[in-house]
């Protein structure tokens, strides 16, 4: 027999499961029929692939190198159909996003981003909790230390402000020192939220853990809030800039209170061609756009 996808396929998932009746089942076919794939791919390549062990088979030298050669060859097989793919279906292609973080600067960015690639179709994701699905094209996510890697890159390092209502006695000072505010009640994302950890976090360094009195996870509400005087919010100063209209907001003066803002991508699979542009496209723009929105609605 000649030497083809399917035989390799076939050879790999013997490989894998060292039984090649339990392989046989695995890719629907019969046993006799795997046995022979594999004995013709043993007369062609005039290699012995497999040993015996009761009903067990194992790799032998040749087929580990097989094995090593077949693997790179079909993966390299299956990118080439995922590209003929992306070609084909360019415009129905789908991104999926997964938002943590500067939730209202979103919608906005990513129509500038539509208005040079019309044909890439997104679906947005929201989840409640800070955690990457592993499977997600892309996620926008913020924390407390910068993060790089082969997945992963920080778009940009953003201060903290505490925000007060106007009539608070704190509101016209040009900054405040955290430790000055322990007893204050304190408005706040949930428990796993990393704006929660970092809230704890920097209380923590000055001393005190902060009394949490209402959670919400929506600028907006956070912002009402404040705003009826239940509490006070630390917050991020440039992708919630809305979270303080007619709020004070005031720097940190006695620590460096900041967070950073993430883009990852998923580590298993190929990225679609839209995935790849909307990645490119968030590293080159989203730190320019957000500072331009911020300072535009209110100048710092």
């Amino acid at each position: 027999m000649k030497l083809n996808f399917t035989s390799l396929e076939y050879f790999r998932k013997a490989a894998k499961m060292e039984h090649l009746t339990k392989a046989a089942e695995a890719l629907h076919i019969a046993q006799p029929a795997l046995s022979r794939t594999i004995r013709g791919l043993e007369e062609e390549l005039g290699v012995t692939l497999f040993e015996r062990e009761g009903r067990n088979i194992h790799l032998t030298r040749d087929g580990h190198i097989l094995l090593k050669h077949a693997e790179n060859f079909l993966q390299e097989y299956d990118e080439m159909q995922q590209e003929f793919a992306d070609s084909k279906n360019l415009q129905q292609m789908t991104v999926n996003l997964a938002i943590h973080s500067a939730t209202k600067l979103i919608p906005s960015f990513l129509a500038e981003f539509r208005k040079d690639h019309p044909e890439a179709m997104m679906e947005i994701i929201n989840p409640k909790m800070e955690a990457a699905p592993k499977h997600t094209d892309l996620t926008l996510y913020s924390s407390i230390h910068h993060v790089e890697n082969e997945h992963t890159v920080t778009l940009f390092r953003e201060n903290l402000v505490m925000v007060l209502p106007l009539s608070d006695r704190h509101a016209r000072l040009p900054y405040i020192n955290l430790a000055d505010f322990a007893d204050r009640n304190y408005i706040a994302p949930p428990k796993g939220f990393v704006l929660r950890d970092i809230l704890e976090t920097y209380c923590g360094k000055a001393g005190f853990s902060p009394k949490i009195v209402m959670e919400s996870d929506n600028p907006d509400t956070i912002h009402e809030f404040v705003n009826a005087g239940l509490g006070i919010a630390l917050v991020p100063q440039m992708t919630w800039y809305n979270a303080y209209s007619g709020l004070a907001s005031l720097p940190v003066g006695d620590m460096d209170c900041h967070r950073y803002l993430n883009l990852s991508w998923k580590t298993e699979g190929k990225l679609s061609l839209s995935a790849v542009l909307l990645r490119e496209y968030i590293i080159d723009h989203f730190w320019e756009y957000v500072r331009e929105k911020a300072n535009s609605e209110f100048p710092m």
